[in-house]
């Protein structure tokens, strides 16, 4: 008697009924991995925005904060022009006003100096004539690019030699003591500008008469329609004040720092545009014009 032979593989019907259930199964993980996907890629834009949002921040304040009113230019929703510090020199030889033999402060690097450039502005502190008032300030400009000078101790109660270098002013307004501290300071330009259908901040500097190229340095923002950034000169009560050009002694002394307000919309591939992130914060300046007396 023959035996019977045992089944092998699945039978029609249940075929019929696996399949459907192996698709379903399919398509919920392939859903699932496109969830986790377009989460990842919100995740990611929200990261890079809130970044670009930080770095926007950080930038203004490592410009704004270390100023005072008179270092305000002009200030304008979109527009910020300041003279921002490129560092402080002392003063070893001034008996000749338009050329100065300086020194940096004992410590402190001096690779910045060789970086100067013609019209960069020179503020320096001069005894008042006046007996007990505070000294007065003067500003001249670069005539030419620093030069360095043979090492020799700055002052005369100093024994170590140090790098020395030699400033030539475009004016000789300023008549200064050893020992006395020289502001070096550029015009520096921060403004709102579109650029390959992009809005960003950009940075530029003065480079004698002319500006050096618009470059950016955070973005991308909103639209200028949108508020991408706002910019206002804030009194110490945080009232807002008007900067127009120039910036007169008695409205720069108000001044006690900058608002900034900066929206940045939220770029997900593949998804566009969505929702827009925003920051504020107000930097104030480390000293007003009228506390300021030297740096």
């Amino acid at each position: 008697m023959r035996q019977p032979r045992p089944r092998q593989g699945s039978t029609l019907v249940e075929l019929l009924v696996a399949l459907p259930l192996a698709l379903l199964a399919a398509a919920t993980a392939a859903l699932l991995l496109i969830h986790v996907a377009r989460v990842a890629r919100m995740q990611s834009a929200v990261l890079s925005t809130t970044r670009e949002l930080r770095h926007a921040r950080l930038l203004l304040t490592a410009e704004l904060e270390p100023l005072d009113g008179r270092d305000l230019v002009v200030v304008t929703d979109t527009l910020l022009e300041v003279r921002s510090h490129l560092g402080v020199l002392i003063v070893c030889e001034g008996r000749n006003p338009a050329n100065l033999l300086v020194a940096v402060p004992a410590g402190t690097a001096d690779q910045w100096v060789s970086t100067l450039r013609v019209g960069d502005d020179v503020r320096g502190w001069q005894p008042s004539v006046a007996a007990g008032e505070p000294p007065v300030d003067r500003t001249s400009r670069l005539r030419e690019t620093p030069t360095s000078v043979a090492h020799a101790p700055c002052l005369a109660n100093e024994r170590a030699a140090v790098p020395q270098w030699r400033l030539s002013l475009a004016d000789s307004t300023l008549t200064l003591l050893p020992g006395a501290p020289v502001l070096v300071r550029r015009d520096t330009r921060l403004q709102h500008y579109r650029s390959a259908g992009a809005w960003w901040l950009g940075r530029r500097q003065r480079d004698g008469a002319l500006w050096d190229g618009l470059q950016p340095a955070a973005g991308p923002f909103a639209s200028a329609a949108d508020g991408g950034i706002r910019l206002r000169a804030m009194t110490s009560g945080e009232m807002p004040v008007a900067v127009l050009a120039p910036l007169a002694d008695s409205i720069a002394e108000r001044i006690a720092g900058v608002e900034l307000s900066l929206r940045a919309p939220r770029r997900v591939p593949g998804l566009g545009g969505g929702r827009v992130d925003s920051a504020s914060t107000l930097v104030a300046f480390r000293a007003t014009a009228s506390d300021r007396r030297q740096p």
